[in-house]
């Protein structure tokens, strides 16, 4: 399955819909505006027979009110919902590498800066229009009902807002990229806290560890305040220096027009009127202007994101469903006992820091074989088992998978084929039921029970007081390790993929758990075409061939605790150019035997 199209930012607001909001005020302004004024002529008596007109346009200045608040919460509920969408379907486009390391950055980018990038492009934009030139209609209106003259002057002092709020954008613009640089920093560091507890409790490091949080959360703090304090400025210069500078004017305007005889009671009070609707949407600028900033920084962020380029490149079919203009090798192709087969030709790959992993490395899978990868850590397995699921595409020669080209097929298409058996599963919360169904969503309770049976872990569920329904904890926690992974081979089961991938099953159990569970991946290699990766003999199942890989010449890369990987080192890293083939039996994997250069 492909993951859907990724949106940009400004598409998931139409173009019309700021338009929309703007003339929403519009009409509120101008109804508001022609109240006043006929207001202004009941007050000098000439207003009979008008209750009709005033109460229409009462009905059209809250209709707008009303509907410009309605019309901008679903706007922004639209917007939110496909920049989420968009978030996730490019974290799924990037795939395992574009994404590894990124999990509080991507949770950040999927929450808070979605909820304001869209207050922003869909909360913001259109009322911010509205507000900025609702009080040139409103002038307009006074213009043409009362008095000319007045508007006039007040219109030439309206004009200095414009430029100022501009100006005063530009000048707190870096306040709102550091207030999402720090948000991100902490979001990221809190997530991280909260997946290692345990690590950091055996570690005795949890108290640096909170202190490090206290010192990022200060640091958020001080950018909230600074982004307030501007804020605030704002406010307060368009209260002090711009609303009260243009009722005083027109008050002053209005009294002298008066004493002239040029302009009566009731129409001067119209004019005060009209002049209290022109400062009130200027006054919302300073209620806009958190959003205003906070909202640039996320689509700015958002939009780095969405243009990531997908690590995979475009890919051709030809009419016959092929790469267009090449052959896939035979022993790729679908059919035989396995119905499909992996080949490596040629491959060179590294992963993002530049350095390579593979030179020129090749390997052919038959369909129906069954191959164990082994060599020391840092020679490039996990490389080879990133290239054969398109997590990784190589620099140079070419992977095929069931005859698919990965550089050149939709990579949904090439994992269709496969089903993996990773060395630390995934389990979702929730129960074993779920997580079982996340291979296959309609299996029936029958087919859920055939696959845990495959995989040795019947009778264990069937212990379980709730059975399929129980629930298996956060990451697995209420499982044994043991048991967490047979139920993803049993998940693997239900995928019922031709090839299967095995990558180091076993090297997070003891030596109790392991034999189930090679046991239970003996009984699911049947019949399928498989790709062990180990590095230790005794994970190897019984397979056709063993190659190992070596690098004489490698530095393995830093280990974490328990001789693990770090979660942020790319893994495999180095260069592996060399590799060696032998026969395999049951009894021995490494028993001494002619060896041949792959």
């Amino acid at each position: 399955m492909t993951a859907p199209a990724v949106p940009g930012v400004r598409e998931a607001v139409p173009g019309w819909v700021p338009w929309c909001q703007a003339a929403i005020s519009w009409v509120g302004a101008a109804a508001t505006a022609l109240l006043f004024w006929r207001l202004g002529v009941a007050l000098d008596g000439g207003g009979a027979g008008q209750l009709w007109l005033l109460l229409g346009l009462v009905v059209v200045a809250a209709g707008a009110a009303a509907g410009g608040a309605w019309f901008t919460q679903w706007a922004s509920s639209g917007a939110e919902r496909e920049l989420r969408q968009g978030v996730v379907a490019k974290a799924f486009d990037l795939g395992v590498v574009g994404t590894d390391g990124r999990s509080g950055e991507l949770l950040s980018l999927a929450t808070t800066a979605v909820e304001k990038a869209a207050s922003y492009r869909a909360g913001f934009l259109g009322p911010i229009v509205g507000s900025l030139t609702t009080p040139f209609l409103v002038l307009g209106v006074m213009a043409l009902t009362v008095d000319p003259a007045i508007a006039g002057w007040l219109a030439l002092l309206v004009l200095v807002v414009p430029l100022l709020v501009g100006g005063f954008q530009r000048l707190v613009s870096p306040v709102g990229a550091a207030y999402r640089r720090t948000q991100t920093a902490l979001t990221s560091s809190f997530l991280e806290a909260i997946q290692a507890l345990d690590t950091l409790v055996y570690a005795r490091a949890a108290d640096r560890a909170a202190a490090d949080l206290a010192r990022r959360g200060e640091d958020h703090r001080r950018q909230v305040m600074r982004l307030l304090a501007g804020n605030q400025v704002l406010i307060f210069v368009v209260d002090a220096a711009f609303s009260l500078a243009i009722v005083v004017a027109a008050a002053g305007l209005a009294l002298g027009r008066i004493g002239a005889g040029d302009l009566t009671l009731g129409q001067a009070i119209a004019i005060l009127l009209m002049t209290v609707l022109v400062v009130a949407p200027v006054d919302v600028i300073g209620q806009f202007f958190y959003i205003g900033i906070s909202g640039r920084a996320s689509v700015r962020q958002l939009r780095h994101h969405l243009a990531t380029p997908s690590p995979h490149a475009p890919f051709v079919r030809s009419s016959a469903g092929n790469q267009a203009g090449r052959t896939p090798l035979k022993s790729a192709q679908t059919g035989g006992s396995g119905g499909a087969g992996i080949v490596l030709e040629e491959v060179t790959a590294g992963w993002t820091d530049g350095a390579q992993v593979l030179e020129r490395f090749s390997l052919d899978v038959e369909p129906g074989e069954k191959v164990a990868l082994v060599g020391p850590t840092g020679v490039g397995k996990s490389t080879v088992s990133a290239l054969v699921q398109a997590h990784l595409l190589p620099s140079s020669g070419r992977v095929l998978v069931a005859g698919h080209d990965t550089s050149a097929t939709d990579p949904g298409v090439v994992r269709s084929q496969l089903a993996v058996v990773e060395q630390r599963t995934f389990l979702f919360l929730g129960t074993i039921a779920e997580n079982l169904r996340i291979a296959a969503p309609d299996a029936t309770d029958t087919r859920l029970w055939e696959a845990l049976d495959l995989a040795g872990l019947r009778a264990d569920v069937e212990a379980m007081p709730e059975g399929l329904a129980s629930q298996v904890g956060e990451h697995g926690r209420l499982l044994s390790g043991g048991q967490a992974q047979r139920l993803a081979i049993a998940r693997a089961a239900l995928r019922d993929a031709p090839i299967l991938v095995l990558d180091e099953p076993t090297s997070q159990v003891d030596l109790a758990a392991e034999a189930a569970i090679l046991a239970a991946l003996a009984r699911l290699a049947a019949g399928r075409t498989v790709l062990m990766i180990a590095h230790r003999p005794g994970a190897i199942l019984a397979a056709d061939r063993v190659v190992t890989l070596a690098d004489s010449n490698k530095t393995p890369p830093p280990t974490g605790p328990m001789g693990t990987v770090p979660s942020n080192h790319a893994p495999e890293q180095g260069s592996a150019a060399t590799g060696s083939t032998e026969p395999s039996t049951p009894a021995n994997p490494d028993a001494a035997s002619p060896r041949e250069q792959v």
